[in-house]
């Protein structure tokens, strides 16, 4: 027999908008950006040739820069977004790549690009004034974390910061950055704390003694709270749970530097939204269900209990941008159509909302700035990667 709902639940909506208007209120601050330009399926040239999107940068004339992982090259378009002349192609010579990911640019505005085995630097062609002419390059280390789309970053002096996350072993950190000077020495590392509660990296299935395979999507539920991190040019680390609005910036040695927090209620997901997810959940758990579940690991209670939250995780990540600025990125309902910023400064005072039209990718390190954002999206109808441009209207 099927009981009837208490009539309490049916106020759960209303109840869930009336706890959001303070949030709503305190958007009056919200700077909006407009999609300025876009390279997307039917729209743009370049766009059917796009792969595996992996990073994006953008230099002082507004030239976008994107590495493409799958096609071993870097796309270059101008600041209207017209296509330009590609950087590079597949291979291990100078100014070769395989599989480029994590591009950025160094404080002294040169193009920074990793891949597998090294990180290769470009400066400015004198004819172009584009960041396409190679000037070095040097060995990124043993076992990189060549597939991490974490952007590279850089502290004050100039010293690169390489990510090195997911790796085996690491039971008391998340992670590492591992820190080379600007002629390429390997000098220093700086880790992540250890996020307690956090759902494993990966969720595997051991097909025989010696071969296994990743099952993607079910280390974690839909709309689970995720550790984020990322590493500030004054050389500290920011990170968060994912379950609490705080981001803590901790020193080389661990220590708290200060914390950035801001109040809010918890918004309810849509049941739309949450329907879809569950059942996306189900699916994946039903693809597994004729292997014995001694031989899968990784995956948490809740996966298999199809125990998706009713309510979004304040926070969805965290990016140190190189101006110094903090930028949370939230939950928030109909994130499939818009992607929302509550912006700080570097001494963790809130400074503005930032909300832009259109959904960006969450693991792929946009540019952050007030003025202009470029970030990888992927288009609705296709799944294919895009390459999105905002900024304000003049």
């Amino acid at each position: 027999m099927v009981m009837p709902r208490p009539r309490t639940f049916a106020l759960l909506p209303l109840l869930a908008l009336v706890l959001a208007a303070p949030l709503e209120a305190q958007r009056a601050d919200t700077l909006r950006l407009a999609l300025l330009w876009s390279v997307i399926e039917g729209q743009h040239p370049r766009a059917d040739s796009l792969g595996a999107l992996s990073g994006v940068a953008m230099d002082a004339n507004g030239i976008v820069y994107v590495s493409d992982r799958a096609e071993h090259r870097i796309w270059v378009f101008g600041a209207r977004g017209e296509s330009l002349p590609t950087l590079g192609r597949e291979g291990q010579g100078p100014g070769e790549f395989l599989s480029p990911t994590g591009i950025a640019l160094g404080p002294e505005g040169k193009l920074y690009v990793r891949d597998q085995q090294h990180v290769t630097r470009f400066g400015a062609d004198p004819a172009t004034r584009r960041l396409t002419r190679y000037e070095t390059r040097y060995f990124g280390g043993a076992f990189n974390d060549w597939m991490s789309t974490l952007a590279t970053r850089f502290d004050a002096q100039g010293h690169l910061y390489y990510p090195k996350f997911n790796q085996g072993g690491l039971t008391t950190t998340m992670g590492q950055w591992m820190i080379f000077t600007p002629a390429g020495e390997r000098v220093d590392s700086i880790t992540v704390p250890f996020v307690e509660g956090a759902p494993p990296a990966w969720a595997s299935v051991r097909l025989s003694r010696s071969d296994g395979r990743v099952l993607r999507g079910l280390n974690h539920v839909p709309f689970a709270a995720l550790p984020k991190w990322d590493v500030s040019p004054r050389g500290t680390v920011l990170y968060t749970n994912g379950r609490d609005y705080v981001i803590r910036e901790v020193d080389r040695r661990g220590a708290l530097v200060r914390e950035y927090r801001r109040a809010g209620p918890a918004i309810r997901i849509p049941d739309r939204e949450r329907r879809d997810s569950l059942a996306a959940l189900r699916r994946r758990v039903d693809s597994v269900s004729a292997i014995p579940r001694t031989q899968i690991t990784g995956v948490p209670d809740e996966v298999w209990a199809l125990r998706v939250p009713e309510a979004y995780p304040p926070i969805r990540n965290v990016f140190a941008a190189p101006d110094g600025l903090v930028w949370v990125r939230r939950w928030v309902p109909n994130g499939d159509r818009r992607t929302v910023f509550d912006v700080f400064e570097a001494d963790g005072r809130f400074r503005t909302v930032v909300e832009l039209p259109a959904n960006i990718l969450t693991d792929v390190t946009p540019v952050l700035t007030l003025d202009a954002i470029v970030a990888v999206g992927v288009d609705a109808e296709t799944g294919a990667h895009t390459v999105l441009r905002f900024g304000r209207r003049h």
